[in-house]
């Protein structure tokens, strides 16, 4: 008997929990006439980050495949790291490249290659 009860309560909680759900109206548009200036974009979040990879084969048998990297720092500040990794007959090259720009417009570019033969 009991279990039927709290059934019939559980019941009840759900669909008075699905009754009392609201949906909001768009807010109205602005009067005609009126302008509208946005504001001024904000800097995006420090941590923010996205990265791509792109594996591409060649015909000859050649392999590369590149990493690009890109984040704010907790400054604010825009790096891009690119990893640039090749490999064929003859050997194979890591390049890595680190760009970071300030957000006066100041850039910093540091490469490193790292060829090894076969």
């Amino acid at each position: 008997m009991i279990k039927h009860i709290m059934a019939g309560v559980a019941a009840v909680v759900l669909i008075s929990g699905v009754a009392s759900a609201q949906v909001y109206s768009p807010a109205p548009p602005p009067p005609p006439g009126t302008v509208v200036i946005p504001g001024p974009p904000s800097p995006p979040a420090p941590g923010v980050s996205t990265t791509t990879t792109t594996i591409s084969p060649s015909p000859d048998g050649d392999h590369g495949e590149t990493t690009i990297h890109k984040e704010i720092d907790r400054k604010g500040n825009t790096v891009i790291e690119k990893d640039v990794h090749r490999e064929g007959i003859a050997g194979s090259t890591d390049t890595h490249t680190k760009t970071e720009t300030d957000r006066d417009g100041g850039t910093t570019t540091t490469t490193e290659t790292n060829t090894k033969s076969r």
